[in-house]
């Protein structure tokens, strides 16, 4: 299929799908249209590959409305306005059943309906059981009415595609505020010349508590950086500008507390590919250093307490176990009773101790 049919049929889907808002102006449109040539029927077809679909119809509606496929067929063969004054008159409809039977076609016209783009997506028809003059007058006023329908039409469509473009656009701002009004990560955005395009709430209390002043766009993004982290920072940013992405650690100072930062570098693009800044997004992962710190010292704790249970706490034990080996070697056969439970509960708890050195032995693990 030719790629302008392609394009074509594309069009009459729009078309088809339309839903007028006030459908009063077009099919007062239509009635004109009958009412300037005394037609008795005016309807607006669509035409797709497949058949007509009647997208207004003014006058009775014919019984049985396959009799339109020819006349479909003959305003589907050229963009040009067909008048027909006596269909028994011309040989190429004289025999026909429509004529020569229901609905008695004597007189009928097609308009083409093109689009601004010179689509042909339909007709303005007009037709009548009796003989119609079809005055320049008339025909003249079926291309204007023709006209004013194509453009009502192609107006509707602009209208329903501009809503639907408001829809995403609104649907686009929502994300984009949530994104830049997240209260756990902070959004910059800066330009190829340390100016600061845009940013987050997170970022603006940031600037205020370190640098007692609110940030505004346009302004120096080096003014705002603490003395420690300059460096780091436009070393990152100089990178993104060359088109490499890097995460970094960065601490700053809040309330005389350490806050330390996650900080991604990433180059901002424009539709055409070509970097316009750098995009800075940085979350807050001091709770996270907070809890690693509280962690290792949690593992050194237990790593004391295994040296003790492995040094200070077996070595009475030891003692205990050679000086039950020592009376039981002494007395031998005559060993008491006594004796001989203290040496297996020392041994027990020998094992014991044992086992609690091995299941928090961090280094052999």
């Amino acid at each position: 299929m030719p790629l302008r049919e392609i394009k074509r049929l594309r069009t009459l889907d729009r078309f088809l799908s339309l839903q007028f808002e006030n459908e009063k102006e077009v099919r007062d449109l239509v009635r004109l249209a009958a009412e300037v040539c005394h037609a008795k029927i005016a309807t607006i077809t669509i035409l797709d590959n497949v058949a007509p679909h009647f997208h207004y119809l003014w006058g009775p509606a014919p019984e049985d409305t396959r009799w339109t496929d020819a006349f479909r067929n003959a305003s589907t063969a050229s963009p040009c306005a067909l008048f027909i004054k006596d269909t028994l008159l011309d040989s190429a409809w004289a025999a026909h059943p429509s004529v020569l039977g229901s609905p008695f076609i004597r007189s009928f016209a097609n308009i083409p309906l093109l689009t601004h783009d010179a689509y042909h997506i339909g007709s303005l028809c007009v037709f009548s059981d009796d003989l119609l003059l079809f005055s320049e007058t008339q025909r003249s006023m079926l291309n204007i009415l023709a006209k004013q329908i194509i453009q009502l039409f192609e107006l509707q469509a602009s209208i329903i595609l501009l809503k639907e473009q408001l829809a995403d656009i609104r649907l686009y701002q929502i994300r984009l505020t949530s994104f830049f009004n997240s209260k756990l990560v902070l959004h910059l955005l800066l330009d190829t010349n340390y100016g600061i395009l845009s940013y987050n709430a997170v970022f603006q209390d940031l600037v205020k508590e370190n640098c007692a002043k609110i940030p505004k766009e346009g302004d120096d993004i080096r003014g705002y950086l603490q003395q420690q982290n300059a460096a780091t920072f436009l070393k990152n940013y100089m990178r993104a500008l060359r088109g490499k992405q890097t995460a970094v650690r960065i601490d700053t100072v809040k309330n005389r507390a350490s806050v330390h930062w996650l900080v991604y570098f990433e180059p901002a693009f424009d539709p055409q590919g070509g970097i316009i800044g750098v995009s800075c997004n940085a979350l807050d992962i001091t709770q996270k250093i907070q809890q690693e710190s509280q962690l290792t010292q949690q593992n050194e704790d237990l790593r004391r307490v295994t040296f003790y249970q492995s040094h200070e706490l077996r070595r009475p034990v030891s003692s205990i176990l050679g000086i039950a080996e020592y009376l039981s070697e002494k007395f031998g056969k005559d060993m008491p009773e006594e004796i001989a439970m203290l040496k297996l509960s020392t041994r027990e708890l020998d094992e014991k101790i044992k086992n609690i050195v091995k299941l928090t032995d961090f280094k052999k693990k």
